[in-house]
């Protein structure tokens, strides 16, 4: 028993994972993934698309198409865990360099600080009801529920979502089985004058993003494991099969709560009445065994980057961060969470092409190391995808592209388009440079 748990310490929280000591099965990894999307922010992605009124059989079709494609990928990065045994952007750097590849890392610290704080709000506001507290009492209670798991490391974490899964699945499956109750109010709606296309590209996108959050985080726990067959179905099947239920149950209170006023929590309450103390608890619960995730890879960014900080001191730097900000956002928040879900989510699509190119393609059969500063070929590949995808990008307040804007009825389609391009740069200069160098 001894040896089984001598891999959860703290040298390899932060560090390589040893192939003797990667003694976690696959199957551990579907309750991470599958408690993890059982969340309020997953139930929030399904309220998009009936504020912006799309009919409920398009809403389906578009949240699956989203979440399935996004899980994929998540399934896909977690490869890389079982094959370094490092933390996901440590792993990173050979595609980028170790200079690019820390600033890389900078930008995944505050990925996790955002979605750390976008739980935390959403599911305060949940505790908030269900306990009759001042919000700022519910951010303290959660944020020191969250950063206790975080700093207990992954096997506590790993425990902790196992049972958290179980719970929560039925939580979920109640409000869903109560909504489907009012079944004629369900079979009643149908929005008009929309523009189809639009609600189902900013739904598709959305559900997508929402999914591709997760992939910077991917090697965090399947480097805990030896087998790389078996990772992408336990990682995908948890990840798509709880965030698909979770948007649905999102869509289905949306629908009942007939006018969604930016608060899924009140929302929810409305909906289910009576039995809104189930709902409530899944939310505030989801919440948690999400943000369980977010800081403890939060604190493996700050590692990664070189900060020599101990696990107390990183843990804690994230938790009170993720508080403040999540003091300051709380009461306006909602409003802006559907062009969050874009931007914080424009550095990683390119991201993810670039190491499926350089794990899969280019360097497939190749031990993995880390020579250079910076590797040229990974960082030009990135930067002129991020740019190429710009004029695409319509994240709202902040910045409207032109393609977009003017052609595209302000649908975002960036993430596709930086994606496809940066792993085929990628390809397409390293063979060049390969073929330069055998030539010389």
């Amino acid at each position: 028993m001894k040896e089984k748990s001598s891999h959860y310490n703290e040298i390899y929280d932060y560090g390589e994972v040893p192939e003797d000591k990667r003694v976690v099965k696959p199957r551990e990894l579907f309750p991470i993934w599958f408690a993890s999307n059982l969340t309020i922010g997953d139930f929030a992605v399904g309220f998009i698309p009936v504020i912006m009124g799309l009919n409920i059989y398009y809403t389906i079709i578009t949240l699956f198409a989203g979440t399935f494609f996004g899980s994929i990928l998540l399934g896909i990065i977690s490869i890389t865990g079982p094959r370094t045994g490092l933390p996901q952007m440590s792993a990173g750097k050979r595609a980028f360099g170790k200079k690019f590849g820390n600033f890389l890392s900078s930008l995944q610290w505050l990925n996790t600080i955002g979605w750390t704080t976008v739980n935390l709000v959403l599911a305060a506001f949940a505790f908030t009801l269900l306990f009759h507290v001042y919000s700022v009492i519910s951010i303290l209670i959660l944020t020191a529920a969250i950063f206790l798991l975080s700093y207990a490391g992954h096997h506590v974490i790993a425990v902790f979502e196992k049972i958290m899964g179980i719970v929560l699945a039925f939580l979920f499956i109640f409000i869903i089985l109560i909504s489907f109750s009012k079944y004629s109010m369900i079979s009643s709606y149908d929005p008009l004058n929309i523009n189809y296309s639009v609600a189902i590209g900013i739904t598709l996108a959305a559900s997508f993003s929402d999914i591709i959050s997760w992939t910077p985080y991917a090697g965090d726990y399947s480097r805990y494991t030896q087998d790389k067959k078996s990772v992408v179905p336990y990682v995908f099947f948890g990840s798509f099969s709880a965030a698909f239920v979770s948007e649905i149950a999102g869509m289905l209170v949306a629908i009942l709560s007939l006018n969604p006023n930016g608060n899924p929590a009140i929302d929810m309450q409305i909906v289910l009445g009576k039995y809104s103390v189930f709902g409530l608890f899944a939310l505030f619960l989801g919440g948690i065994a999400a943000d369980a995730i977010n800081l403890y890879s939060n604190s493996l960014s700050l590692k990664v980057i070189g900060f020599k900080f101990k696990r107390s001191t990183v843990v804690i730097i994230g938790s009170i961060i993720t508080f403040l900000t999540a003091i300051i956002t709380y009461s306006k928040f909602y409003l802006f969470y559907e062009d969050f879900l874009f931007i914080l989510d424009y550095w990683i699509t390119p991201w993810i092409g670039i190491i499926i190119a350089d794990f899969f393609i280019i360097n497939k059969n190749k031990k993995f190391s880390i020579i250079n500063d910076y590797n040229k070929t990974g960082i030009t590949s990135y930067l002129i995808a991020l740019m190429v995808s710009a004029p695409f990008m319509n994240p709202g307040f902040l910045y409207s592209g032109i393609i977009s804007s003017m052609y595209l009825g302000g649908v975002d389609i960036s993430y596709y388009i930086s994606f496809i391009i940066a792993m085929l740069l990628y390809i397409g200069l390293r063979g060049h440079n390969n073929a330069l160098s055998q030539t010389a």
